[in-house]
């Protein structure tokens, strides 16, 4: 008992060493397979499906955290050491690959270029919070028009435990390791403004309490370039719940709606949003609709075992006030140790055509006819629509400097030939390794180094690699 207490100790020290002076945690997938690891083995309770993430509910998961071992500790201090590199006042961005990366994109996975150069200026205090992120872009795989841009950055405030924040960020919803069906971070981020809680406290009223900590999401942002509407809107509300401590369900739904030449009037979003506008008449049709259910049950409280079972179903259309034509996602994954290096494995599948038929309607729309994508990258999961996706993958630390990770996988992408999906614009089959080694320069200073070798039906055969630092500038007597 006084080794597991001198252990907890050694935990609470650390993070109140550690000060959360930012708010917002952006997509970060070192950091998602951390807190992951650490709920599953039972060491604290957090939900990961919905980003951007509070630094304020990851601080009230890791003050509560039951400490066993060394190696649960040094997780914890992956991730305290993460969040550090992410609110360091100044910082610069070097990123540069060999050839464009032609495959799903990762989770995180925030370039969008073949070279990369950026400055990040972060501030912020206990109710607000603030990065400015210029990119420079050369060869750009999402080409948007501008070489240089702002992804990433926003300003938010908190109230009444409530996060308000204005910016152009990446968002993702959904348990999945490698795609979210609905909300996902393969196209660039949508300019928008969105509000969520800051820590996910249960109800304290007899009543409400058995929901467990709770989660919401709301967004409202404009598509940019969106060629077919021009200024069409994207909104979306997501809710996640938490009703017993090895459960979380998850609610989300997404509208195309508006833009020029389209009704923008308060009846015709609220005939929207209650789903009264599902007709064949396209000049009634205002809107084009995704809507959804997802889950993660995590075993270890039940079975003493470090596995975790997920799954997503979004469906397109209405019939009955309820999606019909449906999109699935599923996987499980692992986490564990050996030898004192903590490691996770996932295996996970997911579907984005027609209740199993290729019948070029996911994604796509008759009114909104380049489709549920911005610049041509799906706004829901990495491979567009009418694709199927199997993938296996996995993380191990091997030491406090390095981690190894990477996926395999089998795509079939965009069965249909439709061009509105210009990641994968035909018909094509692409089995492929892509490995990532993490190399901890100092704690805080990741430079991670990523290989890949893929097998295409169309293309045929692609190597390449890349290399991506971010190091704080330090200058002496900067404060903000």
């Amino acid at each position: 008992m006084l080794f597991k207490k001198s252990f907890l100790f050694s935990a609470l020290m650390g993070l109140s060493a550690f000060s959360f002076a930012q708010g917002i945690v952006l997509n970060n997938e070192n950091l998602r397979t951390d807190l992951n690891w650490l709920n599953q083995q039972g060491v604290i309770q957090i939900s990961t499906s919905t980003w951007p993430l509070s630094g304020d509910e990851i601080q009230r998961a890791l003050s509560n955290a039951k400490v066993q071992n060394h190696t649960q500790q040094r997780v914890i201090d992956s991730v305290i050491n993460a969040l550090k590199a992410d609110q360091q006042p100044v910082k610069v961005g070097l990123f540069a690959e060999t050839d464009q990366k032609k495959l799903p994109q990762a989770f995180g996975d925030q370039q969008k270029a073949q070279y990369v150069a950026s400055l990040e200026m972060n501030a912020g205090g206990e109710n607000w919070d603030g990065k400015l992120r210029i990119n420079g872009e050369k060869d750009q795989q999402i080409d948007n028009g501008h070489k240089v841009n702002v992804e990433g950055s926003y300003l938010a405030g908190k109230l009444w435990n409530q996060w308000f924040i204005a910016g152009q960020i990446p968002t993702w919803w959904g348990p999945g390791h490698d795609g979210s069906l609905i909300r996902g971070d393969a196209s660039r981020p949508v300019y928008g403004f969105t509000m969520q809680r800051a820590e996910q406290n249960a109800f304290e009223t007899k009543w409400l309490s058995w929901i467990g900590p709770w989660q919401y999401q709301v967004f409202a942002g404009q598509l940019d370039d969106y060629k077919a509407v021009p200024n069409a809107k994207l909104l979306g509300l997501r809710i996640t719940a938490q009703p017993l401590p090895y459960l979380e369900l998850g609610a989300s739904r997404v509208l195309q709606w508006g833009g020029k030449g389209r009704s923008e009037s308060w009846d015709s979003l609220w005939n929207a949003i209650k789903g009264n506008d599902n007709v064949y008449d396209l000049d009634q049709d205002r809107s084009n609709q995704l809507a959804g259910l997802d889950f993660r049950a995590n075993l270890q409280p039940l079975f003493s075992a470090p596995v975790g079972i997920y799954g997503q179903a979004i469906g397109e259309d209405e019939a009955g006030l309820l999606p019909s034509r449906k999109l699935y996602l599923a996987g499980l994954d692992y986490s564990s140790s050996l030898k004192n290096m903590p490691y996770q494995l996932y295996a996970e599948w997911a579907d984005t055509r027609t209740n199993g038929d290729v019948r070029a309607y996911t994604y796509n729309h008759a009114v909104y006819t380049d489709g549920y994508y911005q610049h041509g990258f799906p706004l829901g999961h990495a491979i567009g629509g009418d694709g199927q996706m199997y993938s296996v993958g996995g993380d191990i630390r091997i030491d406090v400097m390095n981690r190894l990770s990477g996926r395999a996988m089998v795509a079939k992408v965009n069965q249909s030939n439709l061009k509105i999906n210009q990641a994968f614009p035909e018909k094509d089959e692409i089995k492929a390794l892509d490995l990532t080694w993490t190399h901890y320069i100092k704690p805080e200073i990741p430079l991670k180094i990523n290989g890949w070798i893929s097998d295409s039906d169309v293309h045929g055969r692609d190597t390449g690699a890349s290399i991506g630092v971010e190091f704080p500038l330090d200058i002496k007597h900067f404060r903000f």
